[in-house]
């Protein structure tokens, strides 16, 4: 009895907060449009043609006009629209917490580092001898290696006796005051203090670059400063109808847009300076940026709505619900970007790394090591934990690219074979040649380094769980408790499945389509045979008329030629 009256006092405070949520979402409501008049109803530029556009699309106009003069009438409406939105958002109270994101004046955040990796299957193995040329790379390497050069490493490495990694460039700003051994100075993009470039070896065939960016101070803080900027409404143009953002969206998208000018500075410099598949196909590579906090720590207990709307602003979401956390980088979660929820990060392949700074440097055992500055401390250490997981993970984008070209192939496969040419035939040659040899290449090594020990080399071990405050939930309640999901092990055997599915298909498309070829290549030589006939032939009338007009005045030789003619075809 006692647990049905608290239960019915919990529903009627739930009810009491959300009638008065509602009354203060009516207040802004009214508030807002007491200031600014119904579209079409004031003297502002856009409410005359609304009225107009109004006036032809209502009463008996609307019934004699064209279906496509309606469409055309509909979209001008909709056009205007947003520009009174737009207005009622600029009145808008700054209280509404759903119009409105407030973050903390005492929390802050810094990104220290971002990772890129880049794949090099065997189609891709000249691109990567080119950018080592390129590049210089193999120039002043006096102190590490032996002074072995990388295309020598890179070669026996390749051939499966030589190293699993090794540096493959060390390149730093000359205004950065970084030092490394055999490291390059050039001029780097205006955020990168340095890069530190990781050549993995994953088997004979796939070689893996993974890039370590080293942002400046300015850039490492830059998010930070257009996360606690209050963002007015703006009006967003492009192609089509305008779109009316409030503060809460403005500060979604131009907060998030300032994230992202920090990986598409690195994936830019990446691709224009060591381009191998992901590239080569007019895709963003994998990049992972490292987030640390001031103050909230995402880890122990659950985010409350306003502060997580300010995370969102930043582009982490999911983390109140799973956790993916390994203790090789201790208090940190690892996240993917929800493309639905973070629209202005744009390109797939995006992870974050993040905790809270003071937590994840308490956790990390002997982080003195990496120096005085916690949050570079932090990303050092991470950095080869994470290397491995990395490429691994960049593997499984390679096999979504993979599959999505043999749909093409398949896909396309009418239209460019039912009828044969020569040129098709090369490139379905090309094409098999490509994603023949780099699957069963990739497929067999990848095979190889999930059988290698990883805990042995330190490299992080992750598990997916739900977050604590979930766990401790279905403790006091008595549900089942939810197993744990091994990452890496849940990884493999996924990436093994998914190369036996596209290694059959391949098998399937290539005999399938060799055989298109064949007939195609027989219907075609019957062809060139019929027309070679034909050609016989124009050439024997030529002949025949040239001997004419030669001879034409001797009858007897006329008479010898008819008769061999009548001959030849059988009268």
């Amino acid at each position: 009895m006692s647990t049905d009256i608290g239960e019915g006092d919990a529903q009627s405070r739930q009810k009491a907060l959300d009638d008065e949520r509602l009354s203060a979402g009516s207040k802004y409501i009214h508030e807002a449009y007491g200031q600014v008049p119904e579209i079409g109803d004031g003297r502002r530029w856009y409410d005359l043609p609304y009225r107009a556009l109004m006036w032809l699309s209502s009463s008996w106009r609307r019934k004699v006009m064209p279906r496509r003069v309606r469409e055309s009438l509909n979209a001008g409406l909709n056009y205007l629209i947003p520009f009174h939105e737009h207005d009622l958002h600029k009145v808008w109270s700054r209280d509404d917490p759903m119009e409105t994101i407030s973050v903390p004046a005492d929390e802050h955040v810094t990104v220290p580092g971002i990772w890129v990796v880049e794949l090099f299957p065997p189609s891709e193995f000249a691109s990567l001898e080119n950018a080592i040329e390129r590049n210089s790379w193999d120039k002043k390497r006096r102190y590490l290696h032996d002074r072995e050069g990388n295309r020598e490493m890179l070669e026996r490495s390749r051939s499966g006796e030589g190293w699993t990694w090794w540096r493959l460039a060390d390149i730093t700003s000359p205004e950065s005051g970084y030092w490394f051994p055999d490291g390059r100075k050039e001029k780097l993009p205006a955020a990168f203090n340095a890069i530190e470039l990781r050549a993995i070896q994953i088997g004979a065939g796939l070689t893996a670059v993974v890039a370590y960016f080293h942002l400046t101070d300015d850039a490492a803080a830059s998010l930070d400063a257009v996360w606690h900027t209050p963002h007015e409404p703006q009006l967003v143009r492009g192609p089509g109808r305008p779109r009316a953002e409030n503060r809460m969206w403005a500060t979604f998208r131009i907060t998030q847009e300032s994230r992202r000018a920090l990986h598409d500075a690195a994936r830019g410099w990446m691709a224009d300076r060591c381009p191998g598949f992901f590239a080569t196909n007019d895709e963003p590579q994998l990049l992972m940026d490292m987030l640390l906090l001031d103050k909230h720590d995402p880890i122990p207990g659950r985010t409350d709505r306003d502060f997580s709307e300010a995370l969102r602003a930043l582009g982490l979401t999911g983390h109140d619900v799973l956790h993916r956390t390994s203790p090789e980088v201790p208090q940190m979660l690892l996240c993917p970007v929800e493309r639905s929820l973070c629209r202005a990060l744009g390109p797939k392949r995006t992870w974050a790394l993040w905790g809270n700074q003071d937590i994840v440097a308490a956790a990390t055992p002997h982080l003195d090591m990496y120096g005085s500055d916690n949050a570079r401390a932090i990303t050092h250490a991470a950095d080869k934990r994470m290397r491995n997981v990395l490429v691994m993970l960049a593997v499984s984008d390679f096999l979504t690219i993979m599959e999505a070209k043999y749909a093409e192939l398949r896909d396309s496969a009418r239209t460019r074979h039912v009828t044969f040419k020569a040129r098709g035939l090369q490139r379905l040659r090309a094409s098999f040649l490509t994603l023949s040899l780099d699957l069963a290449s990739v497929a067999r090594d990848v095979d190889a380094f999930w059988r290698r020990g990883w805990r042995d080399e330190g490299d992080a071990q992750f598990k997916l769980d739900y977050a604590p405050w979930i766990v401790a939930d279905d403790e006091k309640t008595g549900r089942k408790r939810f197993t744990p999901i091994d990452i890496n092990d849940d990884l493999r055997k996924r990436q093994r499945k998914w190369f036996k599915k596209l290694i059959a298909a391949d098998r399937d498309y290539r005999d399938i389509l060799s055989t298109v070829a064949s007939l195609g290549a027989s219907v075609d030589a019957f062809k060139i045979g019929r027309l070679a006939l034909w050609v016989a032939f124009s050439s024997l009338g030529v002949a025949l008329v040239t001997l004419l007009i030669a001879d034409i005045g001797d009858r007897n030789t006329m008479v010898s030629v008819l008769s061999w003619l009548r001959s030849v075809i059988g009268l």
